[in-house]
């Protein structure tokens, strides 16, 4: 039996083409996201019968939504409605922060499955190689937790290459665990914070 594929971490731009070749064959892999490992897939490239294998794979239950990690709004754009008014525009209009944003899903992410209710939550991280990565791929990347559903998310290749043996991983070394992002619904005018508080996302400074 063929061992799946081990990649380089993602400081290894040599190794993004394999990557993506992986992914757009319709492979799932662990991805290295900020704080944790994150299960992913891309929603464009997996086969129509795949539609719920990140589900099954992790033991998810089927009501709750999956995140989707973007490289640039431009990405987000084809699969969100981005907000026009000034209020909940300059959420998006800062440089990335960690955090996760709901909007209301275009056509193209109902029909791939993306959306819940007629929303779909984006996160552009701040972290520079891993949006590079992201506007490399020129897709969303689905960022769900990668553990069993119900138990912590998994921080480092070893615990992952235990309880998912037979998952493709990109090395990325241990992550900190901590902090889950904060979460604002930005599909409506009123604007909700479903976690974390105000403060976090209160007069972001733009970079200099």
């Amino acid at each position: 039996m063929t061992s799946p594929p081990l990649f380089p971490p993602l400081s290894h731009t040599s190794g993004w083409t394999a990557i993506r070749q992986w992914l757009q064959s319709g492979g799932v892999l662990g991805f290295p996201a900020e704080y944790a490992y994150a299960l992913s897939e891309v929603p464009l490239w997996r086969a129509p019968e795949d539609g719920r294998r990140l589900y099954r794979i992790k033991g998810r239950p089927e009501g709750k939504p999956v995140l989707y990690l973007a490289g640039s709004l431009n990405v987000v754009s084809r699969f969100a409605i981005l907000p026009r008014d000034e209020r909940r525009g300059r959420f998006l209009s800062f440089p990335p922060r960690f955090l996760t944003f709901i909007l209301p899903a275009t056509p193209l992410a109902i029909s791939l499955g993306m959306a819940k209710n007629g929303k779909v939550a984006f996160r552009i991280p701040p972290d520079r190689i891993l949006r590079e990565f992201l506007r490399f791929l020129d897709a969303p990347l689905s960022g769900t937790s990668l553990n069993i559903s119900g138990q912590p998310p998994l921080t480092n290749p070893e615990d992952i290459r235990r309880v998912f043996p037979g998952l493709a991983l990109i090395d990325g070394g241990g992550r900190p665990g901590y902090p889950a992002s904060p979460i604002v619904d930005l599909s409506s005018v009123q604007r909700r914070v479903l976690r974390g508080s105000w403060r976090q996302f209160a007069a972001p400074v733009r970079a200099r």
